[in-house]
């Protein structure tokens, strides 16, 4: 049973981060979100919360976070119209220093 609970969660996550790299393309109108990307989503057991991890550039990293933690009622409104799930789970932005890390790796191994 749990086998199948973590491959439908992995399968909610993976739908959560689709429609909202869709809503971020097509709903916002702020040019300082253009340059967000949704790395990845947790949404817990019950479905009551997700974790979204993004990136974004360098000269918006500061803006981008009270900007989509304030958008989040916004974003869920628009995933319980678009995603069939019976509980929409509440949205808390997260920003993800990974894909940054690795390429600052890259750059300093190139170096080398």
């Amino acid at each position: 049973m749990a086998q199948q609970d973590s491959f439908r969660i992995q399968r909610i996550n993976e739908l959560v981060r689709r429609e909202l790299v869709t809503l971020l393309k097509n709903e916002t109108k702020d040019p300082r979100l253009s340059s967000v990307v949704i790395t990845d989503v947790l949404t817990s057991r019950d479905l009551s919360a997700a974790k979204v991890y993004y990136t974004a550039s360098e000269e918006h990293k500061a803006e981008v976070d009270p900007l989509l933690n304030k958008a989040a009622g916004f974003f869920r409104s628009r995933l319980s119209k678009t995603v069939d799930l019976r509980h929409t789970p509440a949205l808390r932005f997260i920003f993800d220093p990974a894909p940054n890390t690795g390429a600052r790796i890259d750059d300093l191994l190139s170096k080398l």
